[in-house]
């Protein structure tokens, strides 16, 4: 759906999907090559990657649900509703993934696998789906950003978030 926004307007509308892909990219993709290949090293950069993306992740949250009392542009409060509720569905993700993962890992052995297994197992089942899934966020998220510079709403948001009734 076309609307008419204003340059402010769409600036502010951007500025969550642009944290969300910040968290995305640099924070999911970048940083994880850079913790796989000084593992030996240093595990500060594994360490980092979570933290900064709850971070990441609760700012867009928390953004999304001040937005609902606080932006008086609808379109503005249909961009940042969308982007909290992907944020919410990473997180969850994100945590399950993350939980199996680290299980497969640190209790593979305790749970009779071998260490070939239970590492097969985190990264075959717990990174695999989460990386796929990391990747169509990541294309979601462009193309809203995309959209919300097009002055649009995609239809998602508008499902989260109709259009105010005219009087």
């Amino acid at each position: 759906m076309s609307y008419q926004a204003s340059a402010a307007e769409i600036k502010r509308a951007q500025h969550l999907h642009s944290v969300l892909l910040f968290d995305f990219i640099v924070v999911h993709v970048f940083i994880l090559i850079l913790a796989l290949s000084l593992i030996k090293s240093s595990y500060l950069p594994l360490m980092l990657m979570p933290l900064l993306s709850l971070g990441a992740l609760g700012y867009v949250m928390l953004k999304a649900k001040q937005a609902l009392t606080r932006e008086p542009c609808w379109f503005v409060r249909c961009h940042m509703i969308l982007a909290g509720r992907r944020a919410r569905m990473f997180l969850a993700l994100f945590v399950v993934t993350g939980a199996f993962t680290a299980a497969m890992l640190l209790g593979g052995a305790k749970a009779g696998l071998s260490p070939i297994a239970a590492k097969s197992l985190a990264f075959g089942l717990g990174q695999l789906p989460f990386m796929a899934s990391l990747l169509v966020l990541i294309v979601l998220e462009f193309d809203a950003e995309h959209q919300c510079k097009k002055s649009n709403i995609p239809a998602a948001a508008l499902a989260l978030h109709p259009a105010p009734k005219e009087d």
